[in-house]
């Protein structure tokens, strides 16, 4: 929703247009769109997440906090890594965290938080060592070019 004012040059009579955009509140579910994670290293993982306003006509405006926490088990209670990020305007308030200083060829579940609320837990998993020789491989690669 877009607030229109209008400011007077005084003196002039001139009529300038301005805008006054209030914070649109974060959705119910702000993380609707899911949380992903890619481009495993050995020792590493990118997090991904983007938030959604309370309808889909809002747009966030000012930047948002957005605390994430990887743990190496899915009840989230061994905490490895923790830290925040910034969801700003320009990149459609979305997230990407690089994680490191991780295990390699090991799974890991994480998750994030703003406004109070939290995603859900995801999985990811790091590449395996240099130097292992796994038995199994699988690679998912998936695109937004041509996604059918």
């Amino acid at each position: 929703m877009q607030r229109r004012s209008f400011v007077v040059g005084l003196g002039s009579g001139l009529w300038l247009p301005s805008l006054a955009r209030a914070q649109a509140p974060l959705a119910d579910d702000p993380f609707a769109l899911g949380v992903a994670s890619g481009r495993p290293g050995p020792d590493s993982v990118v997090l991904w997440t983007r938030l959604m306003a309370a309808t889909p006509s809002d747009r966030l405006g000012p930047p948002v906090t957005v605390g994430w926490t990887i743990a190496e088990d899915d009840k989230m209670q061994k905490i490895v890594r923790s830290g925040e990020a910034t969801a700003e305007a320009g990149w459609a308030h979305s997230v990407h965290v690089d994680v490191a200083g991780l295990s390699p060829g090991r799974p890991y579940w994480y998750r994030f938080t703003a406004g109070g609320k939290q995603s859900p837990v995801g999985r990811t998993r790091t590449a395996p060592a240099p130097t292992d020789s796994p038995q199994q491989l699988r690679f998912t690669v998936a695109s937004y070019q041509q996604y059918e």
